[in-house]
């Protein structure tokens, strides 16, 4: 498959790499879930969230509570003094790794977030290979290599690496660089630098000892969200790593 059509396939599909807070996270996993809902209604979390990362998107404090009480309504569960996580062994995987997602929002301090078909072009630059599929973008080694790989590359050098690339997929595809033709160059050349910029340091700050990268694919199911031993299918046959 060619890397036009590759990416153009996926241009409307949102590829998420969510940052977040693990002892943060661990403490909302172990709380009662009845528990959990009567003090996330109650705004009580609002101030163990983590600070948000400003070039970052989260969601607002009352929609991140409604989505987690929207979806804690519809279930049916004997809560106990075990714990959340624990607890969501009651549900179907998909059902329950949905309500992680929901509780990670509490943790996180922001989220990268772009089109797949750009996420491709910025790691193929990262990584020096091709992503080559869906499986492959959200794969546990693309992530663990983006990550070792950082380190090595400035991010303006990173995002200046990025627009060239770009630029010569387009002259190798047969088409315009000319702003005067195309008035549409400059703002994506611009919405390139910016992006990968944001993806250079979102991965700068996932080296940070308290925090993990969660990546996944916007509105799928959340079994497949995260990797290794922080991937939400299987926190929920193993229970959260040990710290």
């Amino acid at each position: 498959m060619g890397d036009g059509h590759r990416r153009d396939i996926m241009a409307s599909v949102d590829l998420v790499a969510r940052l977040v807070d693990a002892a943060v996270f661990r403490g909302l996993c172990s709380v009662p879930g009845d528990q959990l809902a009567v003090a996330i209604s109650k705004g009580e979390f609002r101030e163990r969230r983590p600070d948000e990362i400003p070039s970052l998107e989260r969601k607002f404090d009352i929609d991140a509570e409604a989505e987690f009480l929207d979806w804690y309504d519809s279930q049916h569960v004997d809560w106990t003094a075990s714990g959340f996580l624990t607890d969501l062994s009651q549900l179907g995987k998909e059902i329950a790794a949905e309500g992680l997602r929901h509780l990670s929002e509490f943790a996180s301090p922001g989220s990268f977030r772009c089109w797949e078909g750009r996420a491709m072009l910025y790691l193929d630059v990262l990584l020096s290979r091709s992503i080559q599929d869906i499986e492959d973008l959200y794969s546990d080694g693309t992530w663990e290599a983006a990550q070792s790989s950082i380190s090595a590359v400035e991010p303006g050098e990173y995002a200046e690496s990025v627009v060239m690339s770009w630029m010569a997929q387009r002259e190798d595809l047969g088409e315009t660089l000319d702003p005067k033709q195309d008035a549409r160059i400059l703002p994506t050349m611009e919405a390139h630098q910016t992006t990968a910029d944001i993806l250079h340091r979102t991965l700068q700050s996932a080296q940070l000892p308290e925090l993990f990268l969660m990546v996944g694919r916007d509105w799928t199911d959340a079994t497949d969200w995260g990797q290794g031993e922080w991937n939400l299918g299987r926190l929920l046959e193993n229970g959260l790593p040990e710290a």
